[in-house]
């Protein structure tokens, strides 16, 4: 491609390099990076500076690599595009957007503190379930049909719920090329912020809820609900499918502020003024009994999972197919059919003495506190909760979850959960600041063999805060670490030698 026909149906970029000779602008493109390191001949560099490093500082090394384009925030020589009051970042994803110049149709932004990750998956399934080809990215990487497609899963070091923008744009791409026609993609705060999803054609989005994290990163709440808003105020265009719960506060004064927008909006929750109203959340065993009001209709649904917070990931992904004009009766007929995402509310039985152990990603005090209120509701006996909190991370909310697994919990037990550059030992004080009563067990490894030995029956396990995640993070070194291949590994041993006696 042609830099000049990569331009032409883009102002940002028409502005940007109007004045580019025609030599240049007559150069074919082989690729784009904002790392220097990716760099071969013919590509466009972007210096882009980052948390830790400036791209400027390695614009030599770019052109060494076969750079025929540099842009950066200024110019640090005649041979540098600078990009003035626009941001590199937005430069960047405008360049991947037009070069990767294929989306699906359908395109479902979810943002919010909690659930994107299951309400992501739940309009995957629900879209399948009405017969499109669908995928789902995010957190768990890029989910096609029943299948995962391996190679955008994320590494154990990048672990980001909005892909990095070259990975963004070019499995927007490969997506459209098989036929995937509606995604629902995982829109991050972090993804907002750094103009990652700027260039994404969306055609609609959800708000699920706010509550305090990344604050270490936003500074502050209002900061961080506004960064969530972008994608509502500033990338939507006009006539998109919106689905926001009023139940949160900040849900709430969303729709207040979009409400005159031009947006099909669908609102969610047990407010009186919802328009998908929930009436009734039962816990029934291992089953949610779920009564919803849709234009004065009932509709009943029975979903296999745990926990009234999932019913509300479940609705979200009801509302926005809605909001796209999809027949009410078939979504909400479908939900019964529903899966939970990998690490979200995941159970694993112990046969031996019919207790139950739960793997969930919950890190947030909210989170926590939705999860351990799930497990109350239906518990019969003792609640064990077995978490830690991440290093380099908001160490605001570590005492607070602390007091959260005590007020909740019949024995806490505290471990490690990605203590990066942090001392583990310090970030298990903080913690136990909440807790001080706790059990406090280093290893993770031997933390889950504890908490699992405790067991009696009908008890109830929660280990939470990795879900999903398949490695853990200590200093400088990612080792392989899953919550639930260890507790699956401890009953199995547990079960043998119970056999073997």
């Amino acid at each position: 491609m042609l830099l000049k026909d990569l331009i032409s149906k883009n102002k940002i970029l028409l502005d940007l390099l109007k004045n580019v000779p025609d030599k240049i602008l007559n150069h074919n493109i082989n690729g784009i990076s904002g790392n220097s390191k990716n760099i071969k001949n013919d590509y466009i560099y972007v210096a882009i500076k980052g948390a830790q490093f400036d791209g400027s500082d390695f614009i030599n090394e770019a052109r060494q690599n076969g750079a025929f384009l540099i842009i950066a925030d200024k110019s640090y020589d005649k041979n540098v595009i600078s990009t003035n009051k626009i941001s590199t970042r937005l430069v960047y994803t405008e360049l991947l957007a037009s070069f990767y110049n294929k989306q699906p149709k359908e395109i479902i932004g979810v943002t919010g503190t909690n659930g994107k990750t299951s309400t992501v998956e739940f309009c995957r399934q629900l879209w399948v379930q009405a017969g499109w080809k669908a995928a789902s990215m995010g957190t768990l990487g890029t989910k096609i049909e029943n299948t995962l497609n391996k190679s955008f899963l994320k590494s154990p070091k990048q672990n980001l719920t909005t892909f990095d923008p070259d990975e963004l744009y070019k499995e927007l791409y490969s997506l459209e090329n098989q036929e995937i026609s509606h995604l629902a993609l995982e829109a991050s705060s972090h993804g907002l912020d750094q103009f990652r999803l700027d260039s994404v054609k969306f055609t609609g989005a959800i708000f699920t809820n706010l509550s305090h994290d990344h604050l270490d990163y936003h500074k502050n709440i209002e900061n961080y609900f506004n960064c969530k808003k972008r994608l509502f105020t500033e990338i939507l265009q006009n006539n998109s499918a919106v689905a926001i719960n009023i139940d949160d506060d900040f849900g709430k004064r969303l729709f207040n502020e979009i409400k005159n927008n031009k947006h099909i909006i669908v609102t969610f929750g047990k407010s009186s003024g919802a328009d998908v109203k929930i009436i009734s959340i039962k816990q029934n065993n291992q089953n949610i009994d779920l009564v919803l009001e849709y234009r004065s209709l009932i509709y009943k649904s029975t979903i296999g999972m745990i926990g009234e917070f999932q019913s509300y990931n479940v609705v979200a992904a009801a509302s926005i197919c809605i909001a796209l004009g999809i027949d009410a009766n078939l979504i909400f007929k479908s939900m019964s059919y529903l899966k939970p995402a990998r690490g979200r509310m995941e159970m694993i039985s112990s046969s031996h003495n019919n207790s139950m152990i739960i793997i969930d990603y919950a890190h947030t005090p909210e989170a926590l506190r939705y999860v351990l209120n799930s497990i109350k509701e239906i518990a019969k006996e003792k609640i064990i909760t077995l978490f830690g909190c991440g290093g380099d991370r908001d160490k605001d909310k570590r005492k607070f979850m602390g007091e959260l697994a005590k007020e909740f919990s019949d024995l806490v037990i505290v471990t490690d959960d990605n203590p990066r550059s942090e001392t583990p030992s310090n970030i298990r004080k903080d913690i136990l600041e909440g807790c001080p009563n706790a059990v406090e067990i280093p290893d993770r490894n031997k933390a889950i063999n504890y908490a699992i030995s405790k067991l009696q029956k009908n008890d109830f396990l929660l280990i939470a805060g990795k879900g999903h995640e398949t490695s853990q993070t200590i200093g400088m070194e990612t080792l392989p670490f899953d919550d639930y291949t260890v507790a699956k590994e401890t009953i199995k041993n547990i079960e043998k030698s119970r056999e073997a006696d």
